[in-house]
Formats: structure tokens, sequence, C-alpha cells
């Protein structure tokens, strides 16, 4: 099977994990020794959260639905465990990818500091959570607002900059980590190509993402149980699994043909076989993550080597 690369980081072939499977040490540890070729742990966010109360993952017939409100332990834990993840991902020959989410410019800007002195290999900004509420009410989709997400990767290129500065001394040019956004589906064109426009702009510079994820799950979705229940307790959820499949391949269709060639895409929603790699592949995208096929099978990492097992099968 041919290398695969993110950012010049090179892959054994193109299937990573999505962020949100994987927070931990141990989840760190079985992942490294699954087939991904990369580890993502993430998102991670300033502050520890536990996230949604209740019932909040939905395994349907042809979709998923989830609003897990960015659970994790916090940056203290990661600053404290981020050697120990990166080490354990290196020694099995994979990258490890850290997903940072923020609710203000400067805790993505400090997350991202702190996250590529540990020596994280690549970072991957989630500007795409639905699934986070505040006092009864959702959070603003921080990539839907240029402006913000322009003022959050202006502040990660700078807190990137001076991580590099930090761990040399100022001495030897060392580069920071790569950086990309993660992204929610778009239904108007306009507003992808906005977006897309505001990338190739910043492409080449310090606060340029080198890749964009597409895409996080779509937002509010609902569903009822059989007894007229709602099947997530808050309610709305964001939708992903093989529903989401098509839409996220239109995405990246449409991002290969607005962007620059020098940022990569990385294609997520309803992998769960070889041919939706490859599908992927054909649209456009330079590697692919998966979740809900993770999360269908309870956390089971053995999943991505049969996903992988089925690509390999396809050539």
């Amino acid at each position: 099977m041919a290398v695969a690369a993110l950012c010049g980081v090179e892959l054994e072939h193109p299937l990573m994990n999505a962020a949100g499977t994987c927070k931990s040490l141990d989840e760190v540890s079985a992942l490294a020794r699954s087939a991904v070729s990369a580890v993502v742990v993430g998102s991670i966010t300033l502050r520890a959260r536990t996230g949604n109360g209740g019932n909040v993952y939905y395994p349907g017939d042809f979709f998923s639905l989830n609003a897990l409100g960015l659970p994790n332990p916090g940056l203290a834990y990661y600053r404290e465990h981020l050697p120990a993840m990166i080490s354990m991902a290196h020694a099995a020959g994979k990258p490890l990818v850290v997903s940072i989410a923020g609710f203000s410019e400067a805790e993505y800007a400090i997350a991202a500091h702190d996250v590529a002195l540990a020596g994280a290999d690549i970072i991957e900004l989630n500007l795409a959570c639905p699934n986070v509420w505040d006092d009864g009410r959702q959070k603003r989709i921080a990539c839907f607002d240029n402006d913000r997400t322009e003022a959050i990767c202006a502040q990660v290129g700078q807190a990137l900059a001076a991580a590099a500065s930090t761990a040399t001394g100022g001495g030897e040019d060392r580069q920071p980590p790569p950086f990309g956004i993660k992204i929610s589906p778009f239904s108007d064109p306009a507003g992808l190509a906005a977006l897309a426009d505001l990338v190739a702009r910043l492409s080449g510079t310090p606060r340029g993402p080198r890749f964009v994820c597409a895409v996080n799950t779509f937002p509010n979705a609902f569903a009822l149980d059989e007894a007229n229940r709602p099947v997530i307790d808050v309610e709305l959820a964001g939708l992903a699994g093989a529903a989401l499949r098509p839409v996220a391949l239109g995405q990246v269709r449409q991002l290969r043909r607005l962007l620059p060639e020098t940022v990569e895409l990385i294609g997520v929603g309803g992998v769960s076989r070889g041919r939706d790699i490859a599908d992927f592949l054909r649209a456009g995208a330079t590697t692919v993550q998966a979740a809900t096929a993770f999360w269908n099978r309870n956390g089971d990492a053995g999943v991505f080597g049969d996903i992988l097992t089925d690509y390999v099968d396809l050539f």
C-alpha cells in the first residue's frame, strides 16, 4: 500500500480515528496498537468538562446521533500526560494529532501553545462542535463566523511560533507543528466559498491552516424512539454515520475545487468500509477519519483494521 502523508508528516495509510474517540492514556495505548495510521487525541479544552448528562449517543440503522458535549479531563491533564501519549504513538510508528476546542481565541492559543511544547505532531482546531450548551443555550459554532475563525487562527499561529522559540531557547530554527481546522457541514455554498477564500488568503502564512477536516456532525438532528421519547436526553444532537457520508463527500469535493493544492483535506463522515476511504480520496481528501464505526462497535479499535483490510482488498 502506498504511504500517505498529512502536512509532510508521513503516514502508513490514509485511515485515522476521529476526534472524540480518544481522550486518555489507556485509549491512546489501545489506538497505538490498532491499525490507525495516526492517533487523534481530543478534543481537549482548557478546563475539564464532564460533557452532557444522560444518554448522549444513539446508533441508528443508517445514522448515528451524538451530543457528548466535549467531555475531557482538561489541559492540566494533558500537560502531564501528553509526553507519554506521544511516546506511545511514536513507539508504534504513528504520529500523534491533538484536537483542540475553546470558547475564546485565547483558549485556543493557550492550548495550542502547551500541546506544541509537549511535542504533538499535528494540531487540529475543532471549530465545529455543535453540542456544547451553557445555561440552556447552545454556543455559537465558530466555523460559521469568518472573523472569529481568522482571529483564532491568528492567535494560534502566534502561540505556536512562541512555543517553537521556547522549546529551542531562541536558538536553532525549530518549526512549529502544522495546524488545521475542523468544520461543520455548510448547506450554503456561498458560506463555504467564503470560508475557503479566508483559508486560501491565510495559506502560506504562520496563521494559515495547513488542512481542513470536513466534516463534523450535522448540527441539531432529532429522533424519537418507539415510545416517542427523544433518543438523546438533551434532544438535539449531531448527526453522523452513513447518512452524513454524501454530505461530507460533497463538502470535500467543493473544498478541493475552492482551495489551493497546498491546503490538504481530511474527509470524515460515515467511513465504515474500504470503499468509503476510496471515495473520499477520489473526492479530493488526502486522509480520512472514522468515529461512528468505532462507537458502534462499543469502542473496539479492531474496527479500524477491518476497514483498512477492506480498503486494501479493493486493489
